[in-house]
Order: C-alpha cells, then structure tokens, then sequence
C-alpha cells in the first residue's frame, strides 16, 4: 500500500467511525424524545410537581396550591381541545381520504389496518380519536 492510498484509508476509517458513534448518540436522543412525548401525562405532572417540590423545597401549602393551578390548567387544556378535537377529526379524515385516494385496494386495505392499529394505541392511552 503507498502512503497516499494509507492515508485515504484512514481517513475512510475515521469517517466510517464518526458516522457510527453520531448515529448511536441521535438514535439515543431520538428514543429519549419519542418516550418523553409518549409518557403518560399523569405521570409527566407526578414528576413535574415532585421536581417542582424537591428543587424549590415548597411547603406543604405551596404544594397544594401548585397542584391546584396545574389541575385548573390542565382542565381549561381539556376544554380547548373538547372544543378543537372535532375541527382536528375534519382534517383528520380529509387527510386519510386523500391518502386513500392514492392507494390501490390493496394498499388501502393495509392502510385501514395501520389506521386501526393507531386507533387502538389512542385508545390505551386515553385519547381516543
């Protein structure tokens, strides 16, 4: 081997490691991120409130009052989107029919079985819709 082609060699090398190690670091990122945005709320709001209480040493009526406005804003959350959820289904058909649309019957077939299975993880979860 000449010294130039070494030289490419380790350079391909380093390159091919680089590449793997910044995979492995953005696929870790990218779970932490899908499992932050699938916990469950109640238990983001016990671990919200239980930081909240450990980082600020609240007292026990502070600790009260702190759940009291994040249960009041968490129910005006829910009515937004009681009031939201049936313009969100409109869009949300619309843009299954057009999908559909571009599929062939098989396809489609497969789609509406990916559409149910979606349905029942909301439904898990809580969601509905």
């Amino acid at each position: 081997m000449t010294r130039p082609t070494r030289i490419a060699a380790l350079y391909l090398a380093v390159v091919f490691v680089a590449g793997t190690l910044f995979g492995f670091v953005a696929h870790g990122l990218y779970r932490q991120q899908t499992t932050r945005a699938n916990r469950d709320p109640r238990q983001f709001l016990e671990e919200y409130v239980a930081k909240l209480q450990r980082d600020l040493s609240l007292t026990s009526d502070q600790l009260m009052q702190v759940t009291a406005i994040l249960d009041q804003t968490g129910e005006r959350f829910r009515e937004i989107r009681k009031r939201m959820d049936p313009e969100f289904d409109a869009i949300r058909q619309q843009q299954r029919q057009q999908i559909k649309a571009l599929l062939n019957p098989d396809q489609q077939v497969k789609y509406q079985q990916i559409l149910d299975e979606w349905q029942r993880n909301r439904e898990k979860r809580g969601r509905g819709k």
